[in-house]
């Protein structure tokens, strides 16, 4: 324990002007409603440092004046440099009420010398998208309009828990395209086909029986119940990045499906109307075929057998030797129509000769 005077021990300290406020105000909105901003308090001491981080500087709006704030975490009090007031004076700042003094004790750290507080005003802020009503201190000799905890959080620029950089994991039933179901027309000349189960080598047992867990919950497959007809062999495909891609065998079903014969288009199609715009952009449909729902009556040929059991597919399939032609004709039945729009499956071309009329094609399509 050190002996020495508390004024010894900081003699050679360099006095730095700091104003970032470390206790807490009590937190109430209904507190900035009262009749003077200076009641509070009477022995409380708030304390304030800057450390001169320029990191977390956010520009925002004080009655209607734009201004740069400190987002300070450790801080509930919100405190305007005297000079920044003065500007937001002759700026016609709007106000709910102001008042003149403060009963407040603020404190640099290492200082006992309280900082000058002018006074108080309140106004409404808006931090991007966010608005709050919240009181501010006027601070003469101070370096940053700070903004404090309390309010940083309502205005949702501060977030503080054990949530925060935690990614959800869970799955969600996979988007579908609306009103939009696909049919499987099969030669009732075939007969139909039961082929025997593919075993899954043990070491990729577990990433298989996880991605039937994840298709299931995504609503992209479901439990086939009674009897079967048409099952085929599931077909596992390593992806580049090490995880398995689930593949049906789908060959002896594609023998009897009648197809559409829905015309796809070649690239030189696409080559001679491509290239009057000046400006482009490229759509990529994600999972493109699970995008369209399989009517009850055509899921039954997409039955597969794995060492669960069997599954059966409630979206389209890949492999299925007619769902090119299929989601060619719902492509060409939603974007038909949109100007400077291309499509091939799931490729998606938007052109404009001006940025203008790219962007409004492009918003047509999104």
């Amino acid at each position: 324990m050190c002996r020495k005077r508390k004024a010894d021990v900081v003699v050679g300290i360099k006095s730095k002007k700091v104003f970032s406020v470390g206790n807490k105000l009590e937190n109430s909105e209904s507190k900035l409603e009262t009749s003077e901003s200076t009641t509070g308090e009477t022995g409380k001491v708030y304390y304030a440092f800057y450390g001169g981080n320029e990191s977390n500087v956010l520009p925002g709006v004080v009655g209607g004046i734009p201004i740069e704030l400190l987002v300070d975490s450790g801080a509930d009090v919100n405190l305007i440099r005297f000079e920044t007031w003065q500007t937001m004076k002759e700026k016609k700042v709007r106000v709910i009420r102001s008042v003149k003094g403060c009963n407040k004790t603020l404190k640099g750290y290492g200082n006992d010398t309280p900082l000058d507080v002018v006074g108080s005003f309140v106004a409404e802020i808006t931090v991007g998208s966010k608005t709050a009503t919240a009181e501010f201190f006027v601070v003469k000799g101070g370096q940053k309009n700070l903004l404090g905890d309390s309010t940083a959080k309502r205005l949702g620029v501060l977030r503080i828990g054990l949530d925060i950089n935690h990614v959800d994991t869970s799955m969600k039933p996979f988007t579908k395209i609306t009103e939009v179901q696909a049919h499987i027309r099969m030669n009732q000349q075939f007969k139909p086909v039961f082929q025997p189960l593919r075993r899954v080598p043990i070491p990729m047992e577990e990433a298989v029986n996880k991605k039937l867990d994840q298709l299931l919950a995504r609503d992209i497959i479901e439990v086939k119940i009674g009897p079967a007809t048409w099952v085929s062999p599931l077909v596992i495909v390593g992806k580049a990045s090490g995880e398995p891609r689930i593949c049906l065998d789908l060959r002896r079903v594609n023998e009897a499906v009648v197809r559409e014969r829905f015309p796809m288009p070649v690239v030189e199609e696409y080559l001679a109307r491509i290239g009057k715009g000046r400006v482009w952009s490229k759509l990529d449909i994600r999972e493109a075929f699970h995008q369209v729902e399989l009517a009850e009556d055509s899921r039954d040929v997409t039955t597969f057998i794995t060492s669960r059991g069997l599954f059966r597919f409630k979206r389209l399939p890949f492999g299925l030797v007619t769902a090119p032609e299929i989601f060619q004709r719902v492509m060409e039945e939603m974007l038909s129509g949109c100007e400077g729009c291309y499509w091939y499956l799931d490729d998606v071309i938007i052109e404009g000769e001006t940025q203008e009329a790219h962007d409004a094609n492009l918003e047509k399509v999104v």
